[in-house]
């Protein structure tokens, strides 16, 4: 008598093919042509993947390959043959029928059924997002795949060269994990500055704070304090545009804790999340009141260069060891001073610091309460760069958010 776990695999296999046969079928009414393949197809394509991975078992792995290419073959012809209705040869639908055979085997075995789900949803959001990735290759300029290449060379061939042995008395100055810290920042700009180009800042400069802050909240507060004193008319908008591009910085360095240190998140959360809260109420009253006005276009520059990326992780290194070096002559005092100079720069810096330094050498709380500090540290400098490059009457919309925000996170450091 044949039981659950033994159909368990086909039923996932028909669910994979259904997916993928979903985004399929609407892709051809949106085109308004028959195509080879819709939701039926695909879910029987699964389901023959699945059955030729479970008889390639009594008769041997030839009868997979086989059977794989077997279907390429025909998967071929299927689609030359519809050239006719379609007037192109649709090859990414061609890709997409293999691709949900080979998961359909994957999901026969127990130990692969998670990978061939998760490669499922993948393929299936690959193939949705056709009109986003189009448009924002077409808009892909020298540079910008010039810098998509920089990040590979980065994250794919420098950092498996480097070693993990600390060069430093003090053992702290990991080569291979700075430069693994220094992807991970730039890959969160990058991220930030690929959006915004997908996105474009014509849905008005709010989008344009939450974006930006996700790229660089202290360079968008820049670039808002130059358009407020340029043009007095932006200035409300320009001051919402700061406060949550500054909100939006919280939440980047919770991110950053929880991938190096999850030990440190939940101590982290309840300061971070408080000015969060504070800065996101206080710039959603400013935004109501603000009279409406039509978005500038603010000029984002890309945060992936070789140089600057360079700059962050010597300055990371500095950072590690004046923190390590404080933490041994000064204790807990000379930890907190490094992490007020350290935020006068960069917040991403010291919070990668403290996090890798709190599992070793510095107390958890410690840490914690440095990147708080640190974060506050960014936000007064932020404001400072109100006044400074912007208008006195652009400061003070400013200083309404980030005041309360500052003193809010201090009474959490100290009382929480």
């Amino acid at each position: 008598m044949m039981n659950f776990v033994e159909i368990y695999p086909f039923l996932v296999a028909l669910l994979i093919g259904a997916l993928i046969g979903t985004e399929r079928q609407r892709r051809l009414a949106e085109d308004n042509v028959r195509g080879v393949a819709g939701l039926r197809t695909f879910t029987l394509i699964a389901l023959l993947g699945a059955l030729s991975a479970t008889l390639s078992v009594e008769y041997g792995s030839g009868f997979a390959i086989a059977a794989l290419a077997t279907f390429t073959i025909l998967v071929g012809i299927g689609y030359a043959s519809s050239v006719t209705a379609l007037g192109r040869i649709d090859f990414t639908g061609a890709v997409a029928a293999v691709v949900t055979f080979v998961l359909g085997m994957l999901s026969s075995f127990p130990d692969s059924i998670l990978l061939a789900v998760a490669l499922a949803i993948i393929t299936t959001w690959i193939l949705a997002t056709r009109a986003i990735t189009h448009h924002y290759v077409e808009a892909l300029s020298e540079t910008d795949l010039l810098d998509t290449l920089k990040m590979g060379i980065m994250a794919l061939v420098i950092y498996p060269l480097l070693p993990e042995t600390p060069p430093d008395p003090w053992g702290v100055l990991n080569p291979r994990q700075i430069w693994l810290f220094v992807v991970l920042v730039s890959l969160i700009g990058y991220v930030g500055y690929v959006l915004i180009r997908i996105l474009g800042t014509e849905r008005g400069l709010s989008l344009t704070g939450i974006l930006g802050g996700l790229a660089s909240s202290t360079a968008l507060a820049s670039a808002m304090a130059s358009e407020a004193k340029e043009n007095r008319e932006i200035v409300s908008s320009a001051a919402f545009a700061t406060a949550i591009a500054s909100c939006t910085m919280f939440p980047r360095v919770l991110f950053i804790v929880l991938v190096v240190n999850r030990a440190l998140f939940i101590s982290l959360l309840p300061p971070l999340l408080i000015m969060t809260t504070v800065g996101v109420v206080l710039s959603y009253l400013l935004m109501i009141r603000r009279r409406p006005i039509i978005g500038k276009e603010v000029i984002v520059k890309d945060p992936f260069r070789i140089v600057p990326a360079l700059k962050f992780g010597a300055l990371f290194a500095i950072v590690l060891l004046a923190s390590k070096l404080a933490s041994l002559y000064f204790g807990d005092a000379g930890t907190y001073a490094a992490s007020i100079i350290a935020g006068l720069a960069d917040v991403d810096a010291i919070t990668l610091s403290m996090a890798t330094l709190a599992q070793s050498t510095v107390d958890s709380n410690v840490a914690v309460t440095s990147i708080a500090i640190a974060a506050i540290t960014n936000t007064l400098v932020k404001l400072a760069i109100a006044y400074i490059l912007g208008s006195v009457e652009f400061g003070n919309k400013v200083a309404v958010i980030f005041v309360p925000m500052v003193t809010a996170g201090l009474l959490a450091v100290f009382l929480i």
